[in-house]
């Protein structure tokens, strides 16, 4: 594979052991810089990491890469097959990370990391962790991380990593500042391409012009100025269904008009971007229509591969203006013009800004001056960074410094996310999501569950603006009720009935504070597949939201089959060394010690821990995770259970005596079987932190390491549920046992064979001492990744 200059100083970096900020201009091949590495790694067997995560802000992005990448691995004819994977909210195919190239989103990777999981429940929140910790990491569009929730985590995140794991952080429109100082920080490489190094890039052979104009976006200012190809962007959506609609109005039948924003439903904004990659992609030969027109929101901005010869949009932060700018003239050879606008005023003569708001404001205004600098001249790389530079380097250098006054107590809050696996830290840790879900419904409180209809997502801020207009339609159509709101009702704890839901009426707009889903009377909206969804217009009153698209079907485990302890250990140890296949998926898996085996030999050499030392602990904690399972309660529950089931099914599954029993015969999905299971619960004794008790003093003989020993006795209190406390009850041994944990272990002296009941919670890890959090989350992935496969080995 022939590389530019810039991606081979990457591969040259990261094969040197350092890890890099790129900052590249859009369509330079960024994705093939951070790439190139690690799929030569796989064919080649450098020494690096088995598994990349390439982390994206948004869903459209991680199918974009999947879709390019799943197809182009199977045609580099690699000896061993890569598995490309993807893993979003809306495509929720890999959720325990088990592919080799992973794109998901950076909300899914952050919430592996901090254990409260978006794709999985609690009981299994330390599962993830150590994929991502074990990883490659590659982090592309850092501009649109939050910088209050997002960036903050995954700074830590791979500060946490720094002599780890190598990572790449991508952006196209950062300001220099930002970037050396998140080099200096993270212990990594700036790299900006200079002048010359674009100019060697073929796809950076084109002309863009940027102007700027004193006046407000019209439907006849678009008109005037175009050609053949022209897209026009608004910052809200009321905006841009207005100026679609004047458009349709006055550009006549010989000329295509589309709009593109987040209020569509699923299968019209699907059908719209198939319209959109056709008529505005690369390849021209493909379009139907003569003339076009796009009317877009911000949703243009990343994640669609477009052109048009001249791009109108109002005035945007100078990094959103970077990234509209990229569907003009995009490809080599091209040539357009970017024409950036005023913003419309209210009442007051005041610039509508939502919804940029705070700092972004004055970011507009200082954005504005700098184009207003260069209108009329060519829009190059190094021109949107002087741009990108004078509009965000103030606000940069705020950022900068709340980042490092904030540092500390970051690192606090995310040790205490990781141990108390609080789901509600995402909002300050993940992504603050200030919009709520509206739907519509001519009868809300007939509704069981307001998530299974297809909603749009509406900034608490638009809501609130429409709030006035709502009432006031309402009045005039003589309607009922406005808008109505959910609340779920409290429940058991453990309880595993659907949550119930209470409707009630929304009176004023306090209560859209709390809400997290809305439904608004048919009559006060209007949908259609060519404008989307209107808030706070007459409707017909027939339209509502559809159900839901089921896409999931509830997971299903393969029955259990009785096995021996001794033969439990077993089967563990060979899915912990060699290559799983996954009938199932149709896929081989990593096996977990090559998955582990990169990230344990840095951590080794961080932390003067012996070479290897991490394998034999993971081959330790297999063996004894299931000790538990050796005490005389556990062995009659076992064998109990055996005589009842060989009633259900009819035929003799019971046990001799002396079969000591790691897993029975069950099969969830027989319903009797899991009456059964209800009936005999109480009869049957914890397991897990009793196993580490017993096996305490025999892995801290072992290891000798008081760090390694607390991440080996957390994994396995752990290795059912991510959040148990180490509370245990006594351990007293079957007979067999101990002849058992002799033939298997070394030093099987030192095993506890009587435990009175206790609390190992000051044995175990301490989230902030890195250690500690990073050898127990790669030994948590370990022998929960064995035990399930082990489970489907059969």
């Amino acid at each position: 594979m022939a590389l530019y200059a810039f991606q081979r100083r990457v591969y040259e970096l990261l094969r040197e052991g350092r890890s890099v900020i790129l900052q590249a201009p859009t369509g330079a091949g960024k994705t093939c810089a951070a790439l190139y590495p690690f799929l030569r790694a796989w064919e080649y067997g450098d020494e690096f990491p088995r598994k990349c995560i390439y982390s994206v802000p948004l869903r459209v992005l991680a199918s974009q890469f999947w879709d390019e990448y799943e197809g182009r691995t199977r045609n580099f004819g690699f000896t061993r097959p890569m598995d490309v994977t993807i893993q979003t909210g809306a495509r929720p195919e890999d959720p325990r990370l088990e592919g080799n190239l992973i794109f998901t989103t950076i909300d899914q990777t952050l919430s592996n990391f901090l254990n409260i999981p978006y794709a999985l429940g609690l009981s299994q929140g330390n599962l993830n962790a150590g994929a991502v910790l074990s990883s490659y990491l590659v982090f592309d569009e850092l501009h649109l991380f939050d910088p209050e929730t997002t960036l903050p985590t995954m700074l830590h995140l791979l500060r946490l990593l720094r002599g780890i794991v190598p990572f790449v952080v991508m952006t196209a429109t950062l300001s220099a500042d930002m970037v050396r100082a998140l080099a200096r920080d993270l212990d990594a490489e700036p790299l900006v391409l200079s002048p010359e190094e674009v100019a060697a890039i073929p796809s950076q052979h084109k002309t863009r012009r940027v102007h700027t104009v004193e006046a407000e976006l019209t439907a006849e200012a678009v008109l005037e100025k175009h050609t053949r190809r022209s897209i026009a962007i608004c910052n809200t959506v009321d905006r841009a269904q207005a100026l679609f609609e004047a458009l349709c109005q006055l550009a006549g039948d010989e000329v295509e008009v589309r709009l593109l924003h987040s209020r569509f439903l699923p299968s019209d904004r699907q059908a719209h971007e198939e319209w959109l990659r056709r008529e505005f992609g690369k390849d021209k030969s493909a379009y139907t229509a003569e003339s076009a027109i796009l009317v877009a929101t911000q949703v243009v901005e990343v994640g669609l591969d477009i052109t048009s010869q001249v791009l109108h949009t109002e005035l945007a932060p100078a990094a959103s203006v970077v990234q509209r700018a990229g569907r003009c003239a995009r490809y080599e050879g091209e040539e357009g013009d970017v024409w950036v606008y005023r913003l419309p005023v209210d009442d007051k003569r005041h610039p509508r800004y939502a919804p940029y708001l705070g700092i972004q404001k004055e970011i507009c205004e200082k954005t504005w001056d700098a184009l207003a600098d260069r209108s009329g001249e060519v829009f190059d790389f190094h021109a949107e960074l002087a741009v990108v530079n004078a509009a965000h380097g103030e606000a940069d250098q705020e950022i900068l410094e709340r980042l490092r006054a904030n540092r500390f107590y970051i690192a606090d809050r995310i040790a205490a996310t990781i141990e108390e696996q609080e789901r509600g830290a995402s909002r300050e840790l993940i992504r603050r999501v200030d919009s709520r879900t509206v739907i519509v419904h001519p009868d809300p409180s007939s509704i069981e569950n307001p998530w299974a209809y297809e909603g749009f997502g509406i900034f608490r801020g638009s809501l609130f603006g429409a709030y006035e207009r709502l009432e006031a339609l309402a009045e005039e159509l003589d309607v009922d009720w406005v808008l109505m709101t959910a609340d779920p009702l409290p429940e058991e704890e453990s309880s595993r009935e659907r949550t119930v839901w209470r409707w009630r009426p929304i009176v004023g707009k306090e209560d859209l504070v709390g809400a997290l889903v809305v439904a608004v009377n048919p009559r006060l909206t209007s949908y259609s597949p060519e404008a989307g969804f209107r808030l706070g217009v007459s409707g017909d009153g027939e339209w509502q939201s559809p159900r839901r698209e089921r896409k999931r079907r509830r997971q299903e485990f393969a029955p259990y089959r009785r096995e021996t302890f001794q033969e439990h250990v077993a089967r563990m140890l060979q899915v912990y060394e060699r290559p799983f296949f996954d009938r199932e998926a149709g896929r081989e898996r990593l096996p977990p010690a090559e998955e582990l085996a990169y990230a344990a030999r840095r951590l080794e050499q961080k932390y003067g821990w012996p070479r290897g030392i991490l394998d034999d602990l993971a081959r330790w904690v297999i063996m004894v995770h299931d000790l538990g399972k050796l005490d005389v309660r556990w062995q009659k529950w076992a064998h109990r259970w055996q005589e009842e089931v060989s009633e259900l099914r009819g035929e003799d599954l019971t046990v001799p005596g002396d079969y000591l029993v790691a897993h029975t015969d069950y099969d969830e999905r027989n319903e009797d079987e899991k009456a059964l299971n209800c009936g005999l619960r109480r009869m049957k004794p914890n397991h897990a932190a009793e196993s580490a008790a017993a096996a305490m003093d025999w892995l801290l003989d072992r290891i000798g390491d008081l760090a390694l020993a607390r991440a080996a006795l957390t994994a396995i209190v752990r290795h059912h549920s991510a959040g148990a406390s180490g509370r245990h009850g006594s351990f007293r041994a079957c007979a067999g046992a101990e002849a058992t944990l002799r033939d298997l272990l070394e030093g099987a002296d030192k095993i506890c064979w009587e435990v009175e009941e206790g609390n190992l919670g000051r044995r175990l890890i301490r989230p902030r001492r890195a250690k500690e959090l990073l050898a127990y989350l790669l030994l948590a992935r370990v022998v929960r990744m064995a035990d399930q496969r082990s489970l489907s080995s059969w």
